[in-house]
């Protein structure tokens, strides 16, 4: 399982969803590389690498779809 914590979250207002995800150090490449294969359904980047803190903000049309994925993410064991 990915050990995450989400710090943060804000819905901008075009309705995309903004989240601040701190990701344990051993679990950002695969937390990033998760995030990459969405191909536009959210963008992400590394905020604080001192506590491992990922911006992450979820495209408005694919929100509900983030939020299943980060869902599944926390319960499945890598």
């Amino acid at each position: 399982m990915l050990n995450f914590d989400i710090v943060y979250e804000k819905i901008t207002a075009n309705q995309d969803k903004i989240y601040h995800i701190q990701v344990l150090p051993k679990d950002v490449i695969i937390f990033g590389n998760i995030l990459e294969s969405l191909e536009g359904w959210a963008f992400y980047s590394t905020i604080d690498s001192k506590n491992s803190i990922m911006l992450v903000e979820a495209i408005k049309d694919y929100v509900s779809e983030i939020e299943k994925l980060l869902d599944k993410m926390k319960r499945y064991d890598f």
